[in-house]
């Protein structure tokens, strides 16, 4: 090329003017460069510290310095969740997954942020199509094996739930045959509230092959048995429901009453309790029901002797307490009645009835397994 004098002096300006645009913007690079791992280190300190709006600060300024940073967006969009803009963080989050060629450790952190943002969302499909992207990278993970259960369970998807488990397990190298069991009866309930009474049957007892004493799978089994019009098949397998836990033998009281009066074996009630007694003697649940009986009778002595043993066992037990005074009322002590419900009302801790959540406080007046309002498992103490 040939220069004349002329352009010689214009090369020479453009080449010292680019060679200072270039020095300029190295610097304010490498200072840009310096500000990033700064701030992100701060984000990261306030993160620990539980300082959530210092650390939102910080983290919102090194996206800004680094856009590569895919962990400073990650943790800005869990902060946001946290801070209940789910809408931001979900987009925060799905931004970040549009981005081609990062590394699975970064897709899964990725997926693990997206997934709980649909959860308390309450978006199940997507939480759900999340969790499967990470068992894709990684099919051992317990987390999303985790998670993908509870995301059933609070769907009401009990068979789905049970199928997540059990594939976790299998990978795990686990054997949670109660887990397994609990799900496939709340699954086997669902369709008896559907009609299905016989497909229910079926899932109860294939809950038993998880795990044989299965409370719930023996009540139900009884219940359906019941409504099939099998008095002695229900009568059947709730006293096997009491005999696998006396301590909760309670529950199928009143149903077993009803079977034996239904099938006229009135002494077959008298005998169970007795059973449970001899297993438990402290059972005040299975005094009270006997008392109850003899009052029924006009048993008046033995009812009295019964509803005492109660009270030794429990001093503060309503039910024994109400048994003596309609034991006094009914033979005509009104003075003794009264001394009972002065000492009643003394000692009484007045509770609502029913099965209560521990979770929500929700009640239900049946025992259950899984809370209709908040969706826990096993939260009724039952």
């Amino acid at each position: 090329m040939d220069f004349t004098g002329f352009g010689w002096i214009v090369f020479w300006v453009f080449a010292v003017g680019a060679a200072a645009a270039a020095f300029t913007w190295t610097r304010a690079m490498k200072k840009r460069s310096g500000r990033g791992p700064r701030l992100y280190m701060e984000g990261l300190r306030a993160l620990v510290e539980g300082d959530d709006h210092v650390a939102f600060e910080r983290l919102k300024a090194t996206i800004n310095e680094d856009s590569d940073n895919i962990d400073a967006y990650i943790k800005l969009g869990d902060l946001l969740r946290r801070r209940g803009r789910l809408d931001s963080a979900t987009r925060i989050h799905e931004d970040l997954t549009l981005r081609l060629g990062l590394p699975p450790a970064d897709v899964i952190a990725i997926q693990k942020s997206l997934a709980l943002d649909h959860i308390a969302a309450g978006n199940v499909n997507e939480a759900e199509s999340s969790l499967r992207k990470i068992l894709e990278l990684d099919k051992h993970s317990a987390w999303a094996h985790d998670q993908l259960v509870t995301v059933f369970l609070k769907a009401g998807k009990f068979e789905e739930a049970f199928e997540a488990r059990r594939s976790g397990a299998r990978r795990a190298n686990e054997k949670p045959g109660q887990a397994l069991a609990l799900y496939k009866t709340l699954a086997g309930h669902k369709l008896a509230t559907e009609g299905k009474g016989h497909d229910a049957r079926l899932f109860y007892k294939e809950a038993l092959n998880h795990d044989e004493d299965c409370l719930p799978a023996m009540l139900y089994i009884g219940d359906a048995y019941q409504q099939d019009g099998r008095l002695d098949d229900a009568v059947e397998w709730w006293t096997r429901f009491a005999n696998a836990n006396p301590k909760t033998a309670y529950i199928v009281f009143d149903r077993l009453e009803r079977g034996y009066f239904e099938l006229g074996q009135y002494g077959g009630i008298t005998r169970f309790y007795e059973r449970i007694l001899d297993a438990d003697p402290a059972n005040t649940d299975a005094l009270i029901a006997l008392a109850d009986l003899s009052v029924k009778k006009g048993d008046h002595d033995e009812a009295v002797r019964q509803c005492r043993q109660a009270l030794d066992n429990d001093p503060d037990n309503i039910p024994a307490r109400a048994g003596l005074i309609r034991s006094f009322v009914q033979h005509k002590d009104l003075k003794q009645a009264s001394v009972e419900i002065d000492a009643m009302l003394e000692s009484a801790h007045f509770h609502p009835t029913g099965y209560v959540c521990t979770q929500c406080g929700h009640t239900e007046p049946e025992p259950a397994w899984y809370c209709p309002k908040c969706k826990a498992v096993g939260s009724f103490g039952v």
